[in-house]
């Protein structure tokens, strides 16, 4: 595959997540509040702090997709070993590390509340560990392309 043409998939795909994401953080996730309001009246006083909570996650996700995007711009222009993406990633990791804490935080504030199952508590523990290791892949990615970029601009000095 052409450079150009994995430039295009990438973004591509990046406007997909993109638009799946708007249409769960604008329509299904206020959707399912009010349901879970009316399902369980005691815990309607969770129903916004939880839509605000969901909104702060996919303002972080939002910029993580931003920094994707930068990264495919690059990958596009040919420069996908550049000190623009390795800082992207470097990002991207710091990012995916925050929404673990955030999200280990509601998982906290909800056991703390008296309002999470066991086995919600297990799957959200998952989705914790998933954002932990894609902020350490994207790290090490980060360090990777860095070294790349070096090893290319030392060798573009010596011709």
């Amino acid at each position: 595959m052409e450079r150009m043409e994995t430039a295009k998939w990438l973004k591509g795909i990046t406007i997909l997540i993109g638009a799946v994401g708007a249409v769960f953080f604008l329509v299904l996730m206020p959707m399912m509040a009010e349901s879970c309001k009316e399902a369980y009246p005691a815990m309607a006083y969770l129903k916004w702090p939880g839509i605000i909570y969901g909104w702060g996650i996919g303002v972080i996700c939002y910029a993580v997709l931003y920094q994707f995007w930068k990264v495919c711009v690059q990958i596009g222009n040919d420069n996908s070993f550049s000190k623009e993406n390795a800082k992207s990633f470097l990002v991207i990791s710091r990012l995916t590390a925050i929404l673990a804490v955030i999200w280990f935080a509601g998982i906290v504030g909800l056991a703390f509340l008296k309002c999470l199952a066991p086995s919600v508590a297990i799957f959200l523990m998952l989705i914790v560990f998933i954002f932990i290791v894609l902020a350490v892949l994207a790290a090490a990615l980060s360090h990777l392309i860095y070294k790349a970029y070096e090893l290319r601009r030392e060798n573009e000095l010596t011709i």
